[in-house]
């Protein structure tokens, strides 16, 4: 696991968040290569955090995790940090 990915979804939680997390899937619509992805933050007792942020906030937060999300070659990758432990995971199809 890379720092990089660290230091980008710590910069992508939001305040009160206990776990941060983003998922990639890609799809197909009509044969065109559909991409979409969600970004969560999460309190310690697992209640999702609602993201109000300015698009401008959102997008910078987001930039970095999409292009590190481009090297992963599966369909659909989860990469979670829990922010208390520094734990970092990933799943990916």
């Amino acid at each position: 696991m890379s720092d990089a990915w660290i230091k980008a979804l710590r910069f992508a939680a939001l305040p009160g968040a206990a776990k941060v997390q983003l998922e990639r899937r890609v799809g197909s619509e009509k044969g065109t290569p559909v991409i979409s992805y969600r970004l969560t933050s999460k309190t310690k007792s697992g209640e999702t955090i609602g993201d109000d942020r300015d698009y401008d906030l959102l997008k910078a937060a987001m930039t970095p995790l999409e292009a590190l999300s481009e090297n992963e070659k599966h369909e659909e990758v989860i990469v979670e940090l829990n922010l208390e432990s520094g734990d970092l995971s990933k799943r990916s199809q």
